[in-house]
């Protein structure tokens, strides 16, 4: 089964070869976003500290649960964050796709809740079964309920590059053109049917997974802000601190990888990304 067959219309079937070969010029590629996706993660991790913090020693009930809550949710991210790395490494973009609207709808629901501590009850107490069964359950947390709460608001979680990242999870022609490889005509794609190595989405993901730790910090910090929770102590300055440095290394990989997207997909460009 290791054996190459050049001329087979699959192309390669070394796998293990192929894949080693992405994940060098995967990383050499976008090498200038390695120490700022570690800056970030690790900046995570120091809020995840401070939250278990305040989850286990808070006295006060409303700021546990919120802190309970964002764990919740921050320990989906961070795996959807360094899932999306793995893959975008070894030329496995669909799947990073798919895993990138997993990561907004995170983003989406710790901002859906800070609005809602009435709901926070519910949230923390689900059940494996509530969702099918628990009509107060599916009409607080179904993604249209989120949408229309935060659109009212003014944001907009679910717009264009949501419902396209969305595509790729569903078993449609459209939705595999994400798993494919842009062709020399407009509109036209090709099959791949292993790892290819596609220097624009890599620099997409990449971009986008290296800013996350940003945005998750950022959502955590807005909220205990107009929550009023602590956030001046010696241990929060820092993280303020620490935010405020990474802020501009991100700034320049989110200008990069915009630009990569109206390349890819330029309707996406109609609403702000």
């Amino acid at each position: 089964m290791g054996n190459k067959k050049e001329n087979d219309h699959c192309g390669s079937r070394n796998f293990e070869e192929k894949e080693e070969k992405i994940v060098e010029l995967t990383k050499n590629s976008v090498q200038i976003a390695y120490p700022i996706y570690w800056e970030g993660l690790n900046l995570v991790k120091d809020v995840i500290n401070l939250l278990i913090d305040d989850a286990t020693n808070c006295p006060d009930d409303s700021r546990k649960k919120f802190s309970m809550a964002y764990l919740i949710l921050i320990n989906r991210s961070v795996q959807h964050i360094e899932s999306i790395r793995l893959l975008t490494e070894r030329g496995l973009y669909g799947d990073s796709f798919v895993i990138m609207r997993s990561l907004m709808s995170d983003l989406s629901m710790m901002q859906y809740l800070h609005f809602h501590p009435e709901l926070l009850d519910l949230f923390l107490n689900e059940k494996q079964e509530d969702y099918q069964t628990n009509k107060k359950f599916t009409k607080a947390f179904s993604e249209g309920a989120v949408e229309i709460d935060l659109v009212s608001r003014g944001a907009t979680p679910f717009g264009s590059a949501f419902k396209t990242l969305s595509k790729a999870s569903h078993a449609s022609a459209f939705g595999s053109q994400l798993y494919g490889s842009r062709g020399d005509k407009d509109g036209q794609y090709h099959l791949n049917y292993g790892p290819k190595f596609q220097p624009e989405k890599a620099l997409m993901l990449i971009d986008i997974v290296t800013s996350s730790h940003y945005d998750l910090v950022t959502i955590v910090l807005w909220h205990r802000y107009h929550a009023k929770e602590e956030i001046e102590t010696e241990a929060w300055d820092k993280v303020k601190d620490d935010l405020r440095k990474l802020k501009d290394k991100v700034g320049v990989l989110k200008d990069a990888a915009k630009e990569t997207i109206k390349v890819l997909w330029p309707e996406l460009t109609k609403e702000k990304l």
